[in-house]
């Protein structure tokens, strides 16, 4: 991943977020359309993801691709963690998360590092949150060794990813991998059993495998409708990330895209 490339892509996030108060640059879970903000939406997400995963005090938490820090910031407050950490590839975002949480009480702490390399010691997290952010990853692979290198035995990995059984159909964006722009978002797509095998692969056992991409389109439905009561004289960046999340929505409800939330446990 280029540096330069995911900061032009991200840039625009940030726009979004403080043009609407938001906390997370996830798409969101509702069930029902209509019902609760685009906020509220992000955070059902989180906890959608992490579902009856066992999280204590006492628990090390990592959040890989982190950020600007809601789902870390909002997991250390619920669960009192002494121990959440939040990696972010983006250095940008990862200085805009320290500083969100600096007077928090129950405060993460915020690394900029990458995904394929985790800046922690072997048997030292006892769960791995990666939410919309192995899309990402050119090399998947390493990043399920390391998760599996970096958790303790019997720690949990929730990953929550967008998915493609069509790949062919998106084969063109890896032309646009090659461009110093924003929309340049270095997205490199699985299926579902593409995550399958390969948490196979890596010894690492499905507790739970939920295809969401219904209850996503209604959350982004939501979403775009609180935005599009900010005015069109924001930024022309902030304008086009409001256009990629409408194509994004329409993609899911169209069933060619999928998002997929999985629990996985090192054995």
């Amino acid at each position: 991943m280029s540096h330069r490339t995911m900061e032009a892509h991200y840039r625009p996030n940030w726009e979004l977020t403080q043009a609407h108060g938001l906390n997370a640059y996830n798409c969101g879970y509702a069930e029902t359309p209509g019902v609760g903000t685009f906020d509220e939406h992000q955070q059902a997400l989180v906890w959608r993801l992490l579902g009856d995963v066992d999280i204590r005090p006492d628990s090390t938490v990592l959040d890989v691709g982190c950020g600007i820090g809601g789902p870390i910031g909002w997991m250390a407050e619920r669960y009192r963690l002494r121990r959440a950490i939040g990696l972010e590839y983006c250095q940008s975002s990862a200085q805009a998360a320290e500083e969100r949480y600096r007077h928090q009480e129950h405060r993460p702490s915020f690394l900029q590092g990458d995904a394929h390399c985790l800046p922690l010691a072997d048997a030292s997290a006892d769960v791995i949150f990666n939410l919309e952010s192995a899309l990402h990853y050119a090399n998947k692979q390493a990043f399920l060794s390391e998760c599996r290198r970096v958790l303790r035995p019997g720690g949990t990995l929730c990953l929550g990813d967008i998915t493609t059984r069509t790949k062919v159909m998106f084969a063109p964006i890896q032309w646009l991998n090659l461009l110093p722009v924003q929309f340049n978002c270095n997205i490199h797509l699985w299926s579902d059993e593409d995550y399958l095998e390969a948490f196979e692969a890596n010894g690492l056992q499905v507790l739970r495998h939920e295809e969401a991409s219904r209850s996503v389109a209604h959350a982004l439905l939501d979403g775009l409708r609180e935005m599009a009561r900010i005015s069109w004289l924001s930024s022309s960046g902030f304008r086009r990330r409001r256009l990629l999340l409408a194509i994004l929505q329409h993609r899911f409800q169209a069933a060619e895209l999928t998002y997929d939330l999985f629990a996985v446990r090192k054995s």
